[in-house]
Parts: C-alpha cells; sequence; structure tokens
C-alpha cells in the first residue's frame, strides 16, 4: 500500500488565524482517501464550506492591510472554489472524480498554494506595519 499521505505539506506561519485554517483544511483533506463513496459529497461539501470561509478571513486580512497581491491571490481562492462547486456538481449527478483523486488534486493545490501565495502573504502579514488599516479600507468596511 502507498503511502497516502506523502503530498499532504502543512506549512506553519506563525499567525494563529491562518494557521489554524490551514490545520482544519489538511485535516479533512486527510480523510479523504478513508470516506466511502456515499459520505464523499458530504465531506466535499465540509471542505467547500471551510475552503469559503478561511478564503474570506483571508482576503479581509489582504484588504484591511493593502496587501498588494490581493487580486491574484484573490484569483487562486476563486479558481479552487470554483474547482469544488464542478466536483460537487458532478457527484451529485454520480460522475467524478472518486476521493483518492480528489484527494491528489487538492494536495497538489494546497501545496503549490502555499509555496507560491500563502507564503509571501504570511511573510507580509507579519511585519507589524501592515496592520495599520488603510482608511479606504475602512469606509468600505463600514458601508
Amino acid at each position: 500500500m502507498t503511502d497516502m499521505t506523502a503530498t499532504l505539506r502543512l506549512q506553519h506561519y506563525n499567525l494563529p488565524a491562518m494557521d489554524r485554517a490551514h490545520h482544519h483544511f489538511t485535516a479533512l483533506l486527510g480523510a479523504l482517501p478513508m470516506v466511502s463513496k456515499t459520505a464523499l459529497p458530504c465531506l466535499l461539501n465540509s471542505l467547500i464550506l471551510n475552503a469559503r470561509e478561511h478564503f474570506d478571513q483571508e482576503e479581509r486580512f489582504m484588504q484591511v492591510t493593502g496587501y498588494p497581491g490581493y487580486d491574484s491571490h484573490r484569483r487562486q481562492h476563486q479558481a479552487l472554489l470554483k474547482m469544488l462547486d464542478d466536483y460537487h456538481q458532478q457527484l451529485q449527478h454520480q460522475v467524478g472524480p472518486d476521493a483518492l483523486t480528489l484527494h491528489s488534486q487538492l494536495c497538489l493545490w494546497q501545496d503549490e498554494h502555499q509555496q507560491n501565495w500563502d507564503d509571501p502573504l504570511a511573510q507580509y502579514l507579519r511585519h507589524a506595519h501592515s496592520w495599520h488599516p488603510h482608511e479606504q479600507v475602512l469606509l468600505s468596511l463600514e458601508s
């Protein structure tokens, strides 16, 4: 039997909100190889809800701090959510990837996303000057 966890990579950023969200998502990913075919849509729904919540939070952090890579990073989030929604729709019609294929694809996405998108964001967020909310963002959040 091959090691199903070999592609799971969890980066720790020393940013509690970001780390908690990544740990939870990774735990859900870790359950994929063991999920039954009938429970797969439910687990996929949990992954979708978790990803949306995490992405919303991360995007708020980017907006409040004026993160320069916001638009590109947000597009990455939207692409994953579309992929997950498409898989969810396929499973509703009894088609689509099996749990192991989905696990492999999501682990690859997570690894690439963490290295290319979350690492630079975490470095930016760790700088204290980043956490002085920008007036324009505050006005839009108050609306």
